[in-house]
């Protein structure tokens, strides 16, 4: 294309460049016309002009025509006369064109015979011819004319002057030269203005052809290319893949997008997706294909790739240069993406196909909350549509009361029996299938829906508690999302009113990642909630973070060991037991209780018996129920538990692992 537009560039500059020789050809032929013509014109004037001088002075002129001789006076008036004139030679002569006399130089001279006979133009009017005449190395211009002298339309003679028109010639031609100068100066102008003009319209149609084509095929906002060029270039490196290499797809959006662009406005959005471009420009290799398919959209083939691993490798180098902060609007940005993956030949082998599958791989870490990278799995549909359900179940829980509460016996070892219950959160489908915590907790925390719903199990479990036997507590687990919405020292407030529950009855159990963000925020309403006498417990203690960062900072009542300490137990357990003996010296020390959980079994019991922990909770002791289930002495037979024969507790065992604790309760 761009050779076609030069080589019609070449031909409008060889085209001008002709119509300019044709001009001044033109302009030089009629230059030498109008000189010609304007010679031939001056000198018929002076030739008519000297004709009728003659004929009104020398009335006796057709005589001298005639033959005779003039006389004196009659040569003395024709030397006059011709004097008079501009003619250096005048000729008279018969009608039939026969010379009779010569005018020259002054002189009076009878024709000798030899001259040539003269010829006027038809119907008697005047003939000139323009000689140029070489003399002495030098060229002059001379007019001849002939005319037919008339007496009253009767010819009488012939009258031929020979005029020396150089000078006129020569000031015709330089006035000309002039003007035609001038005209072709205006003329070259007015042609370099249109050349000039249609030479910028020409640029500006093949610009915009040019910017036209590279729209069809790039996106406008970052300049990669788009959906539909991409699949075509994928096509292609999809026919060119060999035998034994693979091409992964990567599929990548921002994640929380629709946030970042509310809070940076679509124009700070629309610049943070061209650095992100950007970035990506400088991961992919020449043989890879970078796109953009929309909104917050890219996509990467990785070609040439010879193991799956290699396309987990290049996502996760992807998402740590895009996850680096941006500066944008004097703030610093930072994102994180999702990455989903499909790989060629294994998943298809057309472009679409790779496209839609690395989409739904996409689509389903998103919707599932995984983030981060995942690869494309045949599997995925059904799995996102049972994802969908359970949104949907999810979502109208609480309005169809689907939601209920089980309570997990919370045993106090040093008075052997129950101090209080946990309160977990529970659902089930319309159908009246149980659904696990594990799955409907994630999707109701991504939803949004924790804050309420922990709200409900807020009110629920202290109602329930409330009519529970005073010193019976109520344990209720806090989440992240709760202290996020804010409000919680009001609502636990009314759940205790509107119950009539004792506050020092409620504990509130919270994670230690819960303080990992806005951390002066959370220790306010913690505060706040110690005041209205309730009891604060650090719960899953010793899984990771920083938790003793906030022991000092903040004065909980009680510390609850993470249940993994005791599942490890049978692998671990001298190391296990020097663990869990530091951190009971550690509440000691702050004055805190401690709980245990995860004592399955008889086994778990005995070897944490002499440990000085303030209270156990696991299956040993009870599985989570319902409040109509709770016995008022399902531990009258624990002590007896305790003291069974060493050899039975690995009969006593039990495998079944406890039920999730929810923030939400």
């Amino acid at each position: 294309m761009k050779e076609l537009k030069r080589t019609a560039d070449l031909r409008l500059i060889g085209g001008s460049i002709l119509v300019a020789i044709v001009f001044v050809t033109l302009t030089t032929s009629i230059l030498s016309t109008a000189v010609d013509h304007w010679i031939r014109h001056d000198a018929r004037i002076e030739t008519t002009v000297l004709a009728q001088t003659l004929q009104e002075r020398l009335p006796q002129l057709e005589a001298l025509i005639g033959g005779s001789f003039p006389s004196g006076p009659d040569a003395a008036a024709l030397q006059l006369i011709q004097s008079l004139g501009r003619a250096s030679h005048a000729t008279l002569a018969t009608p039939e064109g026969e010379p009779v006399l010569i005018l020259t130089d002054g002189q009076v001279l009878a024709a000798s015979g030899q001259e040539g006979r003269i010829q006027a133009g038809a119907a008697g009017a005047p003939y000139t011819r323009v000689e140029t005449v070489k003399e002495n190395g030098a060229a002059s211009v001379v007019a001849v004319t002939a005319m037919i002298l008339q007496d009253h339309g009767r010819p009488v003679g012939m009258l031929e002057t020979r005029i020396d028109e150089t000078a006129l010639a020569d000031s015709f031609h330089q006035d000309l030269l002039i003007a035609s100068i001038i005209l072709a100066s205006v003329l070259g102008l007015a042609f370099a203005i249109g050349y000039s003009w249609l030479t910028a319209a020409v640029r500006s149609r093949n610009a915009s052809e040019e910017r036209a084509e590279f729209l069809a095929s790039h996106d406008g906002l970052t300049g990669l290319l788009n959906r539909g060029a991409f699949q075509v270039k994928l096509d292609a490196a999809l026919a060119r893949m060999s035998p034994n290499e693979a091409i992964a797809l990567h599929h990548l959006d921002i994640d929380r997008f629709k946030r970042i662009n509310d809070d940076l406005g679509e124009e700070g959005a629309d610049k943070l997706i061209r650095l992100a471009a950007l970035r990506l420009r400088d991961q992919v290799r020449p043989c890879d294909i970078l796109a953009r398919l929309g909104g917050d959209e890219l996509v990467i083939a990785q070609c040439g790739i010879a193991h799956p691993a290699q396309a987990k490798a290049f996502a996760h180098r992807l998402a740590e240069r895009l996850s680096e902060p941006y500066a944008l609007e004097g703030r610093e940005i930072r994102i994180s993406v999702s990455i989903g993956c499909s790989l060629a030949p294994h998943h298809a082998r057309q472009a679409q196909d790779l496209v839609v599958k690395a989409g739904m791989a996409l689509q389903f870490i998103k919707a599932t909350g995984q983030r981060g990278f995942g690869i494309f799995r045949e599997t995925m549909q059904e799995e996102l549509l049972g994802r969908r359900d359970l949104e949907g179940l999810v979502r109208s829980a609480l309005r169809k009361g689907l939601f209920s509460l089980q309570f997990q016996p919370i045993m106090s070892l040093p008075h052997g029996r129950i101090c209080g219950f946990e309160a977990l959160l529970r659902l089930t489908s319309e159908a009246g299938t149980p659904v696990s915590p594990e799955l409907f907790i994630p999707v109701a925390e991504e939803l949004g829906l924790l804050p309420e719903t922990g709200e409900w199990v807020l009110n629920k479990a202290c109602e329930t508690a409330a009519g529970w036997p005073d010193g019976i507590s109520v344990a209720v687990n806090l989440s992240p999302s709760q202290f996020a919405a804010g409000g919680l020292p009001r609502q636990v407030q009314a759940a205790l009113t509107a119950s009539g529950l004792a506050p020092e009855r409620l504990e509130l159990e919270i994670t230690e990642g819960i303080l990992l963000k806005d951390t002066d925020a959370i220790l306010q309403q913690l505060t706040e909630l110690k005041a209205l006498g309730v009891t604060i417990v650090m719960d899953d203690f010793g899984t990771g973070y920083s938790s003793l960062s906030y022991l000092w900072r903040f004065p909980f009542d009680k510390l609850k060991i993470d249940r993994s300490f005791m599942e490890a137990y049978s692998h671990s357990g001298e190391t296990i037991q020097q663990i869990l003996k530091a951190i009971v010296a550690l509440g000691r020390a702050l004055k805190m209780q401690v709980t245990i959980e995860g004592i399955e079994t008889v086994f778990h019991a005995r070897a944490v018996k002499d440990l000085a922990i303030d209270n156990l909770q696991g299956y040993l002791f009870g599985k989570p129920m319902a409040d109509v289930e709770i016995p008022n002495a399902m531990l009258k037979d624990f002590m007896k538990t305790m003291n069974a024969p060493a050899d039975a507790a690995p009969a006593a065992r039990m495998q079944t692992p406890a039920g999730q604790k929810t923030g939400a309760g």
